[in-house]
């Protein structure tokens, strides 16, 4: 399976920790980091292709995966604009690349291994929600209507929402109809929003169902407070 990881971006709200490394690169420990944990725990599922969107000092991260694991085929995809961009036009390089399903999500994620199984697993398209948790104020959430998810945003709210994160599991027809939106939205200029737009425009052509991983770890690491979280959880969950 092909397995699409983003980690163009600056990560301007973890300023403090990302000056002289990708957030991907972040430590969670002494010995892992944000997107280690990450393909350490996607290994065990099988033999995958990764591709991964680098911007902010995607050199550094080539280098690191190069010498942490020579092992994993993976194609790296250079958004040199990502200081201007949402990540919308890094996957806009993902254009016609892959010819199957696919696992897509954000490159600041931490979850658990069994998040990362039940969406791998899953036979129809998916991506990760939580009726364990408020609606966040400022993150993504999913609005769903007869078992679909129908929008997904950070302004989106109301009884038919839940807590979102951004990992998908899409099949090769929902995300080659996201990828030609998303194509459209670019090629319009629309490129400082986020990709979900572009999903939200054509959601009646898809068929994305809501996977509940009911407390489960899975959270983005977008601030100091929630990287402090996800260390704490880590270092209770490994005792």
């Amino acid at each position: 399976m092909d397995i699409c990881i983003m980690n163009s971006g600056f990560g301007s709200r973890l300023k403090k920790y990302t000056q002289d490394v990708p957030k991907g690169m972040v430590p969670l420990d002494d010995g892992t980091t944000i997107l280690s944990r990450q393909l350490e725990i996607l290994r065990k599922s099988g033999n995958h292709r990764y591709v991964i969107t680098t911007g902010y000092l995607d050199g550094m991260i080539q280098g690191y995966l190069g010498k942490q694991f020579p092992d994993l085929d993976i194609t790296y995809l250079v958004n040199t604009r990502y200081a201007s961009t949402n990540y919308i036009a890094s996957l806009e390089l993902l254009n016609g690349l892959f010819v199957d399903s696919i696992i897509l999500l954000h490159g600041d994620l931490v979850f658990e291994e069994s998040v990362a199984r039940d969406i791998i697993d899953s036979p129809f398209s998916t991506v990760a929600v939580d009726s364990s948790l408020p609606l966040p104020a400022k993150d993504f959430k999913a609005r769903i209507h007869e078992g679909k998810v129908i929008e997904i945003g950070i302004d989106v709210f109301g009884t038919d929402c839940l807590a979102c994160q951004p990992m998908y599991r899409l099949t090769k027809g929902d995300w080659n109809r996201w990828q030609q939106e998303i194509h459209t939205f670019c090629a319009r200029g629309e490129e400082s929003v986020y990709a979900e737009h572009a999903l939200n425009r054509i959601s009646s052509q898809l068929d994305i169902r809501p996977l509940d991983v009911k407390g489960r770890l899975c959270m983005e690491i977008d601030n100091e407070e929630d990287l402090m979280t996800a260390r704490g959880l880590l270092e209770k969950q490994n005792g």
